[in-house]
């Protein structure tokens, strides 16, 4: 008797770990190109490369709900100036921006943004691990740039590259 209460058991409990086994839908975002986690650095006309000292941040792009591929939210979660807006892309020719002002979501600090001359460029870069990885370029200003650098209608020339998630290409 007890033999078979242990068959049942052990039958039960496979019973249960294949009902819970689903395969995941897997779809692809219609801004596959533009998706990414990328480090970035801030650099100035005048006041050179890196004029604020924060070296390379890390910028997120990700598509919007509607997945339209018309555009996509463009963040840095706090990592140098604090911003969220939703910018323009074009597929064919991996370009993303526009020179319309848009409002950052971010709570407390709405301040305005304009990203243009984005463009992604495929397999550009070679990091320490070998790995082959987009690059990224974009224009942008702040409503409040103007406060830090002094310069009337301001802007910060981005650039920099695709993560890779191996840890030897991790900035230092």
């Amino acid at each position: 008797m007890n033999r078979i209460y242990l068959y049942a058991i052990i039958f039960s409990f496979f019973g249960i770990l294949s009902g819970c086994q689903e395969d995941p839908e897997i779809w692809d975002s219609s801004t596959a190109d533009f998706d990414g986690n990328w480090y970035v650095q801030y650099n100035h006309e005048t006041l050179g490369e890196d004029p604020f000292g924060e070296g390379l941040t890390t910028l997120y792009t990700y598509n919007t709900a509607s997945n339209d591929g018309a555009e996509i939210w463009f963040t840095d979660e706090g990592g140098f100036w604090d911003y969220k807006v939703r910018i323009p892309v074009n597929q064919a020719s991996l370009t993303f921006g526009s020179t319309s002002e848009v409002t950052s979501i971010i709570d407390g600090y709405e301040i305005k943004v304009i990203v243009n001359n984005g463009k992604i460029i495929k397999n550009a870069v070679e990091l320490p691990s070998g790995a082959i990885v987009d690059s990224i370029y974009f224009e942008v200003w702040f409503e409040d740039l103007q406060d830090a650098t002094e310069i009337e209608n301001d802007k910060l020339i981005v650039g920099g590259h695709r993560k890779s998630g191996f840890e030897e290409d991790e900035p230092h």
